[in-house]
């Protein structure tokens, strides 16, 4: 295939051609000299929107059809299985922060699977994200929900968006590589590109736990005034 066509067909995913790549070790500094760490979040990041914005949408509708008296009754039978005397907190940090590292690392291994899982993950959780808001906005307000999720939402959901963008990057970057497009499956400087952004999703995921868990609640009584939210 010409070197045209390859730029015609996704130039912007293929790596430049990097010296020394073959011809030994580099230091740390040489090879965060050369990342481009924005080449993981392009097209791939807005499937992955599209993904889990449309999974949301259609969750939000579904559930936004049923009367909210059925609701109700479906939601106290489903709490009616759930032990009374549970000896877990309704909301406590290990827990919660054990779950989101498991999503991500579920919406992650699409690096492995053909991006499948990261499909997979996005569409899960798009649809109990639509789903939970269709049920609560009905017993609230907009207001309510968005003070409860922004605070820690933001660096959450962008930790698993970043999680899905790269786990559809990955199997993208092989087929390249398998049809003789590029070089190398993945280059140094890609592979490093792909440690630090794994160590920056978890950190994020730290911190938006602690902020649910710690601040959320605070933060929305604040912004809408005490007794505003539902106990």
């Amino acid at each position: 295939m010409s070197a045209g066509t390859d730029q015609r067909g996704g130039a912007a995913d293929a790596p430049e051609s990097e010296e020394g790549d073959t011809g030994g070790r580099r230091s740390i500094r040489e090879l965060h000299r050369e990342a481009r760490f924005t080449r993981w979040f392009r097209w791939h990041l807005v499937a992955a929107l599209a993904v889990f914005f449309g999974s949301a949408f259609a969750a939000y509708a579904v559930v936004g059809s049923i009367p909210i008296a059925q609701l109700e009754a479906l939601i106290e039978e489903a709490q009616a299985g759930v032990p009374a005397d549970s000896p877990l907190p309704e909301l406590a940090f290990v827990p919660l922060l054990l779950n989101n590292l498991r999503a991500l690392l579920l919406i992650a291994f699409g690096t492995i699977t053909g991006g499948l899982l990261s499909l997979f993950g996005l569409v899960v959780n798009g649809a109990i994200v639509g789903a939970v808001v269709s049920v609560v906005v009905r017993e609230t307000s907009w207001a309510v929900i968005l003070a409860l999720l922004l605070p820690h939402g933001v660096l959450e959901l962008s930790a698993f968006f970043a999680a899905a963008s790269i786990g559809l990057r990955v199997p993208h970057r092989i087929v390249r590589y398998l049809l003789g497009w590029d070089e190398t499956p993945l280059s140094r400087v890609e592979l490093y590109e792909l440690a630090v952004i794994a160590a920056l999703l978890v950190v994020m995921i730290v911190v938006a736990a602690w902020i649910e868990v710690y601040l959320t609640r605070d933060v929305a009584e604040w912004f809408l005034g005490p007794g505003a939210l539902p106990e």
